[in-house]
């Protein structure tokens, strides 16, 4: 399965592990997605998996049903992932991070407001706040991709932070 998309397999593993290096995620928390060049797949990084056993061939493929092609456990909060990248095609990637700094301010429930111009990089005058939803279920899911609405970033209650690498414009 390696063969299949062996440079972005190996771009999400160097990218999870600079997350971890940076100090954004600690042990097997957050993960991070990235679109393939078929519309309908995405490989997520696997669930539960210590980044000193992870390769590039443990990130694993699916499809926009939520069904794994190939082999291994998708993260829990596949979800998301599919669900942002099947209603933004702008989106080429997907980062979510349990950060101390941005776990502490989604614990607030409230959003960022606009305090410094670096706030409109993430596409607006805040950063939204989505409301609280269980971890890995389909209305954390529906509640990230309203906060996320014309936004790159935003902050789930009680969880963590999403951010978008937008790859290209939205449509006309």
């Amino acid at each position: 399965m390696l063969s299949h998309y062996s440079e972005l397999r190996e771009a999400l593993l160097f990218t999870y592990a600079e997350m971890i290096r940076r100090g954004l995620n600690q042990g097997t928390a957050g993960n991070v997605s990235v679109r393939c060049p078929q519309i309908d797949r995405f490989l997520v990084t696997p669930s539960g998996m210590p980044l000193d056993v992870m390769t590039p061939d443990a990130m694993v493929l699916m499809d926009t049903q939520g069904e794994v092609i190939g082999e291994g456990k998708p993260s829990s909060e596949w979800r998301f992932h599919r669900d942002i990248l099947a209603a933004r095609p702008d989106v080429g990637a997907v980062v979510h991070t349990h950060s101390v700094a941005a776990t502490a301010l989604a614990c607030l429930r409230q959003g960022i407001p606009a305090f410094h111009y670096m706030v409109a990089v993430a596409g607006g005058a805040d950063i939204r706040c989505a409301p609280y939803a269980l971890f890995g279920t389909q209305e954390l899911s529906n509640a990230a991709l309203e906060a996320l609405e014309n936004r790159k970033a935003c902050l789930m209650a009680n969880h963590g932070l999403i951010a978008l690498e937008v790859t290209t414009r939205p449509g006309p």
